[in-house]
């Protein structure tokens, strides 16, 4: 199989997740349990594009603090995970379909 049709392969392991918050199936706090137990559990090396993607949203979901008096100037609300979710979402998507 070539890289793109792994990339695409690897990308549809995180899509289903991303989806479920995005679509507002899942709270949050739901999307950040799932999404780390997720991208822990993920075996093997990931293509570069799929691993830029999922690291990044990663560490957006680390950053994410749920409580308002809890939350530092570099940690995410919701509404912000969110953003990052979708934006990442997008790309896998198109991953997706790349391959």
């Amino acid at each position: 199989m070539s890289a793109i049709g792994r990339a695409a392969e690897q990308a549809l392991i995180f899509i289903p997740t991303i989806e479920a918050f995005v679509d507002g199936r899942n709270t949050a706090d739901v999307f950040e349990k799932a999404y780390l137990r997720l991208a822990k559990r993920t075996p093997g090396i990931l293509e570069r594009e799929v691993s830029e993607i999922v690291n990044g949203l990663f560490g957006d979901v680390d950053a994410y603090v749920a409580e308002d008096r809890l939350r530092g100037d570099d940690d995410l609300d919701a509404g912000q995970l969110l953003t990052c979710a979708t934006t990442a979402l997008v790309k896998l998507r198109q991953l997706s379909r790349d391959g």
